[in-house]
């Protein structure tokens, strides 16, 4: 980008035109090239007593996965659990590290809102470190047959 469009887009910014939306390509490690999701995954797998290796994760799509894998043999509501513990004994291990990508998004002060497509709580940890952060929460139900994702009328 030329010295304009970085103008252009800090000025939107400002503004709040600009919405940053993180994915799990934000989420590597200090490498800057290892999928964090990775890690998690081959966690998940293990715990459910599945060997990581011998199941195809694609880049940054691992923890879609290895959940998919494990689908069929694991109790929704167990699996459940299940990536939740991952996600946290990754994410609280003594050696993790802040992907940089969530840390350096978290300290542009200008950004008044962000959605993360992610499992994880790492850029509401981040935005604490820098400011108290007001966090509202939208996430879909699980989906059961007792607990419908949408509304009946959306499917008509």
């Amino acid at each position: 980008m030329n010295e304009r469009a970085w103008i252009n887009l800090m000025n939107k910014i400002r503004e709040g035109n600009v919405i940053p939306i993180i994915g799990p390509q934000l989420l590597v490690e200090a490498d800057g090239h290892t999928s964090l999701q990775a890690r998690i995954a081959a966690r998940l797998l293990q715990d459910c007593g599945m060997d990581p290796g011998e199941v195809p994760l694609p880049p940054f799509r691992e923890l879609n996965a290895a959940v998919s894998q494990l689908k069929g043999s694991v109790d929704d509501s167990e699996l459940y659990d299940c990536v939740n513990n991952a996600i946290h004994n990754v994410t609280s291990a003594s050696d993790f590290a802040m992907p940089e990508p969530i840390r350096q998004l978290s300290q542009i002060a200008d950004f008044r809102l962000f959605v993360t497509l992610t499992p994880d709580d790492l850029l509401a940890r981040s935005l604490r470190q820098r400011c108290a952060a007001n966090e509202i929460i939208h996430s879909l139900k699980l989906a059961s047959e007792a607990t419908p994702d949408l509304p009946e009328d959306w499917i008509k």
